[in-house]
């Protein structure tokens, strides 16, 4: 295969994964990691993509903020298993909270047909608040405020002073990047200050977040690295990564997901 064709082959990969690993790109494309790795300066000299440790990240504007609607459909199987190894850490009677993201709706989900007893949910999210309105074994709190359409949640003044009145057990927040210089990150100021809020209010802070958020940056830094207790993320990290997350001196959570089922 040209240099052109395999160029065209890595942009059209990430378009539909995000990131890619030279590792995978080498076998695939039948070449040398010294190849592929031209090939994504390359690319990256022609913005077509960002370069990480051990591979490459699809190029995004770090103020871009996809709709809730869109992140609900994105790497699912993932979301699901990181939802169950946060549903292992919850105890029964735990005041937890849940922020607006699309891991913590599937948090909520098993939350809503699980055994947990007594649980009190505070969260900022509709989703979450739809799915556990009914729920029996669930105490539920919406903190209100300001209105987000795309996101489907609250924020702003009257959510952030409602935190203030609050102490939970955990909170559990997604996140949008994960990056061992920059931090935990997100692409919207009151995002960034309301999941700040939500860890001020809570004993331990554990990030819910799959491995396609690692090595990316956005607008709004929400936390250093050494603010959170626990990152629960799944097993398609890299061993950089790992290893960057446990030199950072979290605890790590790994989900056991079947990449192979996941790409087919």
């Amino acid at each position: 295969m040209i240099a052109h064709e395999r160029k065209q082959f890595i942009v059209d990969l990430l378009k539909k994964n995000k990131s890619v690993a030279v590792t995978q790109l080498s076998e695939m494309l039948g070449t040398s990691e010294v190849t592929i790795r031209r090939d994504l300066k390359d690319l990256e000299k022609e913005n077509a993509l960002k370069r990480t440790h051990g591979g490459a990240i699809r190029k995004m504007s770090t103020a871009f903020e996809p709709q809730i609607s869109e992140l609900a459909q994105e790497n699912v199987e993932r979301k699901k298993a990181i939802a169950q190894q946060a549903y292992n850490t919850i105890e029964d009677k735990d005041a937890i909270i849940i922020d607006a993201s699309s891991t913590g709706t599937q948090l909520a989900k098993l939350i809503k047909n699980g055994d947990k007893k007594d649980i009190t949910v505070v969260t900022n999210s509709f989703i979450t608040t739809w799915e556990l309105i009914n729920a029996q074994n669930v105490e539920l709190i919406h903190i209100g405020g300001q209105a987000r359409y795309n996101i489907y949640c609250t924020f702003g003044a009257i959510a952030e002073e409602a935190l203030k009145s609050l102490r939970v057990d955990k909170a559990f927040i997604g996140i949008n990047g994960i990056d061992f210089g920059s931090g935990f990150t997100t692409p919207n100021l009151f995002e960034s200050q309301i999941k700040r809020a939500m860890m001020d209010a809570a004993y331990q802070v554990y990030i819910i977040s799959d491995s396609s958020k690692f090595d990316r940056s956005y607008l709004s830094i929400v936390c250093p690295i050494d603010r959170v207790d626990c990152l629960i993320t799944d097993s398609g990290i890299t061993q950089g990564q790992k290893r960057s997350a446990e030199e950072s001196g979290l605890d790590l959570i790994i989900a056991e997901v079947d990449e192979q089922s996941i790409e087919e």
